[in-house]
């Protein structure tokens, strides 16, 4: 493994030129685009929302979540064919730590697409990891690359902020896998041996700057290490609660047992 980069040296003056490229085609390696199945687990959670992508993250207690880019937002969720409905209302918005919003939303769609929970990273990768990513612009499609660093970075154009990925152009002997228009939302992916985690979702693309060197082209995706424990939370906070039935039964077995313990204090 490589070793990651400093924070002092890399993460500093690291900014994002954003601009966005017409929904035309997919994620592009080099030249090429590859719409073909790389025979990942990671392909099949990977869906088209608001002409844009999303990924769907599992369900949870009969409840059914997808996380896209924050300036993609709720709506409804196509996967491998099926429209799955958006619930109204249910989009949560991810913040960083000082309160401004991380490219991120989070919601619920009504039903079941049938696929277990994916596993989120909890911790950052070494720079040179592979991952691999899969988005909608323009088509399904996927491309690899290799992490170059992680930085702060602003999205030209709107108020979200936060903790990017970097992968580069020249990644990948110059084929490295790029997001265009439409790819955003879509994830990031790495196999950690066993399965294939979500390391970040996809945000933005444009020339990035380290200081006054030029890097190149390069994708930007958000960092789920950071929000991970955020994102359970929220989902955890609406599937934890129980349905009125189960309440309701809870409630009776409270004053059942009030009413037990009176009658014997009485007797």
């Amino acid at each position: 493994m490589k070793r990651m980069f400093a924070k002092a040296s890399f993460y500093v003056g690291l900014g994002l030129f954003w601009f966005w490229i017409p929904n035309a085609r997919a994620i592009v390696s080099g030249s090429t685009t590859d719409t073909s199945d790389p025979g990942s687990s990671a392909w099949t959670y990977v869906g088209t929302v608001n002409g844009a992508s999303g990924v769907y993250l599992g369900t949870y207690n009969d409840t059914y979540w997808v996380l896209t880019a924050g300036h993609v937002g709720l709506g409804d969720f196509t996967l491998d064919g099926v429209t799955y409905s958006a619930v109204t209302g249910s989009a949560i918005s991810i913040y960083n730590n000082d309160s401004s919003p991380a490219d991120l939303t989070l919601y619920q769609i009504a039903s079941d697409p049938g696929l277990t929970a994916l596993t989120i990273a909890s911790t950052d990768q070494f720079s040179g990891t592979t991952v691999q990513m899969i988005g909608f612009g323009g088509g399904k499609s996927w491309g690899a690359n290799t992490i170059y660093g992680y930085t702060n970075y602003t999205l030209d154009g709107y108020l979200f902020n936060g903790r990017g990925i970097v992968t580069l152009a020249s990644g990948e002997g110059g084929n490295g896998g790029q997001g265009v228009g439409g790819d955003s939302g879509g994830g990031e992916f790495y196999f950690n041996g066993t399965t294939w985690v979500l390391a970040g979702i996809l945000s933005g693309v444009g020339d990035i700057m380290n200081g006054s060197t030029d890097l190149g082209n390069g994708t930007i995706a958000v960092d789920l290490s950071v929000y991970r424990s955020q994102i359970l939370a929220d989902i955890n906070a609406v599937s934890a609660i129980p349905e009125p039935a189960t309440l309701a039964l809870g409630m009776g077995t409270m004053v059942l047992g009030l009413t037990v313990w009176r009658r014997r204090r009485v007797g």
